[in-house]
């Protein structure tokens, strides 16, 4: 699952703000222009809108099924990983060519079967709340492809997500919401050693999320649709309320909040001060401290040689309390809900560079 959860780092684009209107096909005549596109949103407001998960990347299976193939990301992707950041989709592409990769007759119009996704889009700009509830489904056109699955979701956060108990065993019960009527038969497939109960491994080495995909998909046309997507969405919304899977390991207890002590055992705060050093320069500028750290007041305290910028030198004295507190938005010392998702994309930020 490409990582769900959330910390908007502000992202500067020089774009011009953008007039938004109620439609996209302004003088209604079954086409997208890039004249309309132009005036309804800027590359920056598109990017925001595809990023379902809200970590600021697109991932290769959302690509695929935006564009039809994966070439442009890895014509974009300068650091070989396994995404593209915001920063190397707007440093590769202007709003035109981005349009130009959805014309695909190359008449310079978008007709209906290329506009889908970038009404799409624009929908979600205007209603960013109602594309939340169909994060799945990436590029908006009501149906769920084995890509989209494959790249929201693993075989592992799926089981860890549907063993209600923790137990690391799975139950007939706890199945059923899955595979209905075919509970029963495909516990008995799956149990190997015929002892009434599924350890992952017996999961895992009898199946895959491919297969559990096929399993799904009765017309066998490689999409999910209406009724065929029950099961799916049932196991995707229990990953996206899974304390463990949610705050990404953070959430040493589970009780769905992270405690101060819970952020010190996986990271410290030389760690953390890297990863938040957005230029790379060993040094924060006041706007990546307030953004990041503290407020005007403490950047100033700890600025000793007034040269408005702090040296990781400078910010010896600070400890991870002090970046913790930045996030405990409401001072309840503990993060919750999208406190909670801020840190856990700090957390990311340190992994990535370890």
């Amino acid at each position: 699952m490409a990582p769900f959860l959330l910390l908007f780092v502000a992202l500067a684009s020089a774009s011009p703000v953008r007039r938004q209107t109620d439609v996209l096909d302004i003088n209604a005549d079954g086409m997208i222009s890039y004249d309309e596109v132009f005036h309804a949103m800027t590359l920056h407001d598109a990017l925001v809108a595809l990023d379902i998960d809200g970590d600021q990347f697109l991932y290769l299976p959302q690509i695929v099924e935006l564009f039809g193939d994966g070439s442009i990301f890895y014509q974009l992707n300068n650091n070989g990983d396994d995404h593209l950041s915001f920063g190397e989709v707007q440093h590769g592409l202007t709003l035109r060519e981005f349009f130009d990769l959805f014309d695909k007759n190359g008449d310079g119009m978008l007709d209906a079967t290329e506009s889908y996704q970038m009404n799409y889009i624009y929908n979600t700009i205007k209603n960013p709340d109602a594309a939340i509830s169909n994060l799945l489904d990436a590029n908006g056109d009501g149906k769920l492809s084995k890509l989209e699955v494959l790249g929201a979701m693993t075989l592992e956060e799926s089981m860890i997500a549907m063993d209600m108990d923790g137990d690391g065993f799975f139950t007939v019960q706890e199945l059923a919401p899955i595979f209905g009527n075919d509970t029963q038969a495909t516990f008995d497939r799956l149990d190997a050693n015929m002892d009434g109960k599924l350890s992952y491994d017996e999961v895992t080495s009898a199946t895959s999320l491919d297969r559990i995909f096929d399993f799904y998909d009765l017309d066998g046309d490689g999409y999910l649709t209406g009724s065929e997507t029950d099961g799916i969405y049932y196991v995707y919304n229990a990953i996206l309320t899974n304390p463990i899977l949610v705050h990404g390991g953070l959430d040493a207890d589970g009780d769905g909040k992270l405690s101060l002590a819970e952020v010190e055992l996986v990271m410290n705060v030389h760690e953390v001060l890297v990863a938040l050093d957005d230029d790379g320069d060993n040094h924060f500028s006041l706007q990546e401290f307030v953004a990041h750290i503290g407020d005007e007041t403490l950047f100033n305290a700890l600025d000793h040689n007034h040269d408005m910028t702090l040296s990781f030198g400078e910010l010896h004295t600070i400890g991870m309390d002090t970046i913790f507190n930045k996030y405990d938005k409401d001072g309840s010392g503990f993060l919750e809900g999208h406190e909670a998702d801020e840190m856990l994309i700090v957390y990311d930020m340190v992994m990535a560079g370890q």
